[in-house]
């Protein structure tokens, strides 16, 4: 099975955007989607109000997961995968922290903004071919927070796997360069399928966050890195990543330039490298 995967931080909506405020942005995110039709995307930074916009404008995606708030409001990490080529097999959410599922739980080493995982199980129609998927967004405060989080969420792939085995992808706005702890811990635990281990496939991107400005400023280097991330079980074949870094008129998709690979399980190997 070959899937288009995109980690996409979509940028709250904040006032002081002013022209890339997000419903200024909306249309060319619109836009960019339908013309590249990825499979499935982790969204990050989905507000209430732009999770009803996601719902009503991508009518050809399925789109899951809640807020993170204790009335499951606020920012949410939803899945969208295409309706015509995907079912919903299974779906979860749990909170990192210390009790994961206590809505609106943290750990006490972050900031105060909640934060979570989304998991979904899907099934490529007409076959039995199944993809366990997981969207997350960790703390832009608590580097032990960043760290406990990443761990959590290894863990929960590798408990999912132990049960019952499939293809991983992972994505995520992971606050963190790729030099931090949290990024090598995601590479070196033994989560993936039959035990194998994730791989970066995101790993020639060298930038994804901009801040607007700084892409284009003299200081960009003061602004610009990377901390938007996909990851599969190494069993998966991938091609280079793509940054969708289009821009119109002073408009950006985001702050975040979205990351996009191929991923292709066809005819890989099962067995634990």
């Amino acid at each position: 099975m070959k899937i288009k995967a995109v980690t996409f931080n979509l940028r709250m909506e904040n006032i002081s955007d002013k022209r890339n405020y997000f419903f200024n942005r909306a249309p060319l995110v619109l836009k960019k989607i339908r013309s590249e039709k990825p499979d499935i995307i982790g969204f990050q930074e989905a507000t209430d109000r732009i999770y009803e916009w996601l719902r009503a404008n991508l009518y050809e995606y399925t789109i899951v997961g809640t807020g993170r708030n204790m009335d499951f409001t606020g920012e949410a990490c939803p899945v969208a995968f295409l309706k015509d080529r995907f079912e919903l097999y299974s779906l979860d959410q749990f909170w990192l922290s210390p009790t994961p599922g206590i809505p609106g739980s943290r750990y006490e080493d972050q900031s105060v903004c909640p934060r979570i995982c989304t998991v979904c199980r899907i099934r490529k129609k007409g076959t039995s071919d199944i993809i366990a998927f997981y969207n997350t967004h960790l703390d832009h405060i608590g580097e032990t927070a960043r760290l406990l989080g990443i761990k959590q969420v290894l863990e929960r792939i590798e408990r999912d796997n132990s049960e019952f085995p499939c293809h991983v992808v992972l994505t995520g706005d992971m606050n963190a360069s790729p030099d931090e702890s949290s990024i090598a811990v995601a590479t070196s635990y033994a989560c993936g399928i039959n035990g194998g281990y994730l791989k970066d496939v995101s790993s020639a991107v060298t930038m994804s966050y901009h801040g607007y400005k700084g892409y284009f400023s003299e200081h960009a280097n003061d602004f610009v890195q990377k901390i938007d991330y996909i990851f599969t079980d190494e069993a998966c074949e991938s091609s280079c990543p793509e940054l969708w870094d289009c821009c119109e008129d002073g408009v950006f998709l985001s702050d975040h330039f979205p990351v996009s690979v191929l991923i292709d399980t066809d005819g890989c190997s099962q067995e634990k490298k």
